[in-house]
């Protein structure tokens, strides 16, 4: 515990310097009688979570159920504002530590991979082995608009400012001047985020969250990469005494930002249009200013042979080579401009088109400074440049596109029946498969040019044409939302073929529910069991994993299980075929959709399925978390990059049966147990609208994209987002645990205890899964939970409240008792720590909320302005606590 508290000195010091700047502020800008409403909120609530005071609890209370709407509102603002504040000096805290134990590192950080390679060296892996896994290796982030990132981005640029000065406070020797400034500088940010409305008064547009992604790029990992590859090079240089090639970038970029159009009828043909281009002139910007940089340093005149011969004899033949590059950049710049206006503009023999073109160019350059001792030039300049276009390339990002199987069954459906073949929903599997694998073989056109078209069906017609159109490298996956047979995937191949898309888009089947998981083996051995389909996917097959809507279906236990074994058995087929499987992780940031960190993630996954890449979205406010300053991306993809290499040269064993056996048991079990509550106890539904705020979040325009894919649906139909969202709000943090208990108590009750420690302790996939568990468990609080019943639930309701509150009380009990000896007990306890303070501050939100959402439920409609603002700001305060949302 010492080290603990030692460990966190620094933190607490920096949380109370900005807790003391946010009261001043609070005084200055609110008022005295606020401050001290605040105060004293904050001492009963401290009185009431720490001592269980249970007489300030009750005044607490009182205290709240008191309030005027204006002062709720104020005061959510208040405590909203100090849990940002801690997650600022947190995160900051979190780099501050790893360069703390980088003393003896080449890197920057203390980071895993450096301590990774000897060991797999030891282990026996050649160091050429290990270069060639690094060199190849694939790991592509795919950003995604889901709504889960609560505060607005102004705010965020406002949090990385005061990061920066939390830093600089920490150098050495800085004069009495110095520190009133850094003081200063604080209390003016501080002053500004108080005066700016967090609250998000219209909902993004697609284009707008394209941007927001572009901007994460252009501000932060644009400076992250030069960094993250510079520590690579320096680590592998130390450990394995070799070079990576000039052109190695492991990681790349993509996003669904202007592409996910699954149950987003914002997101259309022409959206795709302005995103792709957008992207494309965006990183033609960014070149051109790394360019122009270049002609103005490299003034030297002794230059290799292969670039005399290119530029002739002039005087400063790197800048007349560079000005050649900028100028076409330019002309890249201003078709884009043209296209975006609807215009032909300039010509494309004159422009970047080609990644690999600019790429050669920039080596020639390169070379030639090797060649005439200008190294450090080199690699501290055209070097850095040579991995940004090796990360981003000239699209920047590649778009993926994104829409449900039923769509295109419905087009294809009508252009059968246009051309009197038949009603294409009405045949079997078979028969769909024979035809379209017929048509795909066909030379011939199907649809005919003036086919008829509903609005839906000319809208996807779009799509395909507007992909048909943009430059071949702007786009990556087409990924298939509700995929659940072979024919959804050949589907989308033959609409590709018919929009004419010369290089098709890799078709991508997302299997989401439960019975999606256990049938996907299926699914794809009859299509690598087709001769044109195998030879048309050339060897290599993408299928993304849903964690979403498995866990909202089946619980996280059953889903959990169900996706370790679907990995296992596309792994297996694929390789049966000979072909290479690619898998595409859709996680989310909460731990009810797969989130948690990904090292120990990537560790869990079964062995053989990582081999060297992976692909998986970063979703909402995750991006915030992991990219909102430069250090902090690099300290992501470092650990992303120890967590691949690791999984693919020391994957982690292949389970016992009796493990198996354990787990399939467990997940029936805990499936059931779900269900019975989620589908069918008949006051579920009720319940949850009653006391979650789940009907308010449409109202929170955190994302283009509606909360229900069907307007007028149920449950069913409610995304995993919100599902997840709600749940979290009450802190009952249902979808993460329910029915986990009954299925831990079976195996207990079954004398598996020294089994279910085995599997802890040997087996990454189920020590991850508990330990995630713990983490959320420390997050749900039976006291805050119940207080929503009590202001909220009707009589006919509380008792399946009671009857969740129980079953949460029996899982943290049960899993308590399993997890006490997990290797982790500093992290854990440094966890627990983190939520004590926070609940603290997070209590009177909840507490405020809970308030709010009775006046509503009570008054008149409309409802009066400044409630429904003090809870949407109560919202994004109980994420900040919380530090995730969906």
């Amino acid at each position: 515990m010492h080290i603990q508290n030692e460990f966190q000195a620094p933190l607490r010091k920096d949380i109370r310097l900005l807790g003391e700047i946010l009261g001043d502020t609070l005084k200055k800008q609110a008022g005295e009688r606020v401050y001290a409403l605040e105060e004293e909120i904050r001492a009963l609530s401290k009185a009431a979570r720490i001592n269980g005071d249970q007489e300030a609890e009750h005044k607490l209370r009182q205290l709240i159920r008191s309030l005027a709407d204006e002062d709720t509102l104020l005061l959510a603002r208040a405590f909203s504002h100090f849990l940002n504040m801690a997650n600022i000096a947190e995160n900051y805290h979190n780099v501050r530590a790893h360069k703390n134990h980088a003393e003896d590192a080449v890197s920057d950080q203390l980071n895993q991979l450096e301590v990774l390679l000897p060991k797999l060296l030891e282990q026996g892996v050649s160091r050429t082995e290990i270069l060639k896994t690094i060199s190849n290796m694939e790991i592509e982030l795919v950003l995604t608009a889901h709504p889960t990132e609560v505060k607005r981005r102004t705010l965020i640029q406002k949090s990385g400012r005061i990061s920066e000065l939390l830093s600089r406070r920490d150098t050495r020797n800085l004069t009495p001047f110095e520190k009133r400034e850094i003081r200063d500088n604080l209390e003016t940010l501080i002053t500004s985020i108080w005066q700016t409305d967090e609250i998000r008064r219209v909902r993004p547009t697609p284009v707008e969250e394209a941007k927001w992604g572009m901007a994460i790029i252009e501000e932060i990992l644009w400076h992250a990469i030069p960094r993250y590859m510079k520590n690579l090079d320096d680590i592998v240089l130390k450990v394995l005494d070799e070079e990576l090639p000039i052109d190695c970038c492991p990681i790349k970029i993509a996003s669904w930002m202007g592409g996910d159009r699954d149950g987003n009828p914002n997101v259309t043909a022409t959206v795709t249009h302005e995103v792709c281009l957008l992207s494309r002139w965006m990183a033609a910007d960014l070149y051109y200013r790394e360019i122009d940089k270049l002609v103005q340093r490299l003034s030297m005149e002794s230059c290799s042979e292969e670039l005399r011969a290119i530029v002739g004899d002039v005087r400063e033949p790197y800048r007349v080579y560079l000005r050649s590059l900028r100028t076409k950049l330019r002309l890249t710049k201003r078709w884009c401009e043209a296209r975006l206006a609807g215009k032909k503009g300039i010509d494309a023999g004159n422009i970047y088109l080609d990644t690999e073109e600019l790429l050669d160019e920039l080596k020639i350059c390169y070379r030639s400074l090797q060649e005439n001792k200008g190294e450090l030039i080199a690699d501290r300049g055209v070097l850095n440049l040579i991995r940004r276009v090796s990360c981003f390339g000239l699209a920047l990002v590649k778009l993926d596109i994104r829409q449900e199987a039923p769509r295109h069954k419905d087009l294809i459906n009508a252009v059968t029946e246009h051309l009197e073949l038949g009603s294409y929903k009405d045949w079997n599997e078979e028969e769909r498969q024979a035809f379209l694998i017929a048509e795909c073989s066909s030379k011939r056109p199907l649809i005919p040019m003036d086919m008829p078209f509903t609005p839906d069906q000319q809208e996807l017609m779009d799509t395909l044409h507007t992909c048909a159109a943009l430059p071949p490298d702007s786009l990556g996956a087409y990924v298939i939302s509700m995929a659940g047979s072979p024919s959804d995937v050949l589907a989308v191949r033959l609409l590709q073929k018919e929009a004419g898309i010369k290089k098709p888009l890799r078709v991508v089947p997302l299997f989401e529910t439960l019975a999606d998981l256990d049938q996907c083996g299926s699914t794809m051995e009859t299509l690598f069991s087709i001769p044109w389909y195998k030879n048309d996917i050339r060897g290599d097959q993408e299928v993304m994993i849903g964690y979403s809507d498995s866990g909202k279906d089946a619980g996280k236990l059953a889903a959990s299980w169900a996706q370790y074994k679907a990995q296992e058995t596309l792994t297996a087929i694929a390789g049966k075929h000979g072909i290479r499987m690619n898998l595409f992780h859709g996680r989310g940031g909460s731990i009810g959709r797969g989130g948690g960190p990904v090292e120990h993630a990537l560790l869990a996954q079964p062995p053989g399925t990582v081999d060297g890449r992976m692909r998986v979205t970063e979703q909402g406010e995750v991006i915030q978390q992991k990219y909102s300053i430069p250090e902090v991306a690099v300290f992501n993809l470092m650990q992303y990059t120890a967590a691949v290499t690791e999984a693919t040269l020391a994957p982690p064993p292949v389970p016992k049966p009796e493990w198996r056996e354990l787990m399939e048991k467990m997940s029936d079990v805990s499936c059931r147990d779900y269900r019975d509550i989620v589908r069918g106890h008949p006051d579920f539904v009720k319940y949850f609208r009653q006391v979650t705020p789940e009907q308010e979040l449409g109202s929170l325009y955190i994302g283009s994209r509606p909360a229900k894919r069907k307007a007028d649906g149920g449950i069913e139909s409610l995304r995993a987002i919100p599902w997840v969202f709600a749940w979290t709000q009450i802190r009952l943090m249902l979808p993460a645990w329910l029915g986990i208990g009954s299925a831990l108590q079976m195996a207990m009750d079954d004398d598996q205890e020294p089994l279910l420690q085995e599997m802890i302790e040997q087996w990454p996939f189920f020590y991850f899964f508990m330990d995630m568990l713990d983490m959320v468990l420390a997050k749900a609080d039976l006291r805050v939970a119940a207080y929503y019943d009590e202001c909220l639930a009707s009589d006919e309701v509380k008792e399946l409240g009671r009857t969740l509150r129980e079953k949460l009380a029996h899982t943290q009990k049960v899993a308590e008792h399993i997890v006490q000896d997990l290797p982790v007990k500093e992290e854990r306890e440094i966890l627990r720590s983190s939520v004590h303070v926070r609940n603290i501050y997070a209590d009177p939100l909840n507490l405020l909320q809970g308030e709010v959402l009775r006046r509503i439920k009570l008054g008149e409609d409309p409802r009066p302005a400044v409630l429904n603002d003090a809870l949407m700001v109560t919202i994004a305060g109980i994420s900040a606590a919380m530090k995730n949302t969906g």
